[in-house]
C-alpha cells in the first residue's frame, strides 16, 4: 500500500464508516496495513472529534456506526491535539456535506464550505480541499 498520512488514514476510516454498515478489523487490516491497535486508535479519535460514534459486535469482531450525526467534541486541554481534532472534525463534516451535496445534483464546493465554515481563512480551506482530494473527494481550491 501507497503511505499515507495519519489524517489521511483516519479520514479513510471515517469515509468506510459513512459507506458501510459495518467495519471489521480485517477489513481494515487489508485496506490499510495496519494494526487493530491503530484502527482502534483511530476510531476513538474521530469519536473525540465528535463526527462518528461506534458500536462493537464481539461475534463478528466488527464496528457499525451508531451515529454519524456531529456531536460536541470531548473536552481537550492540550492545544495541540485540540488544534487536530478541530481539523479532523472539519473535515469529517465536510465530507459528509460533500457526499450529500453530490448526490442531490451538487453545489460549488467552495461555496459550501464557506456556509458550513463562515470564519475559517481561504488558506485552510485550500489546504483542507487539498487533504480530500488526496482521498479522491472532488474539491478544487483555485483562486476565484
Amino acid at each position: 500500500m501507497r503511505d499515507i498520512s495519519k489524517t489521511s488514514r483516519i479520514l479513510s476510516v471515517y469515509h468506510l464508516f459513512l459507506n458501510c454498515r459495518e467495519v471489521s478489523f480485517q477489513e481494515l487490516k487489508q485496506q490499510f496495513e495496519f494494526s487493530e491497535k491503530t484502527s482502534l486508535r483511530d476510531i476513538r479519535l474521530l469519536e473525540r472529534a465528535g463526527v462518528l460514534e461506534t458500536g462493537y459486535n464481539r461475534n463478528g469482531r466488527t464496528f457499525y456506526p451508531v451515529s454519524l450525526e456531529v456531536r460536541p467534541m470531548a473536552e481537550e486541554k492540550n492545544q495541540t491535539r485540540k488544534k487536530y481534532l478541530e481539523k479532523l472534525r472539519r473535515l469529517c463534516i465536510l465530507m459528509a456535506q460533500m457526499a450529500e451535496e453530490d448526490d442531490s445534483g451538487g453545489m460549488n464546493k467552495r461555496d459550501l464550505y464557506r456556509e458550513v465554515f463562515p470564519g475559517v481563512s481561504d488558506r485552510t480551506r485550500q489546504r483542507d480541499f487539498q487533504e480530500l482530494e488526496k482521498l479522491g473527494y472532488r474539491a478544487s481550491y483555485g483562486r476565484e
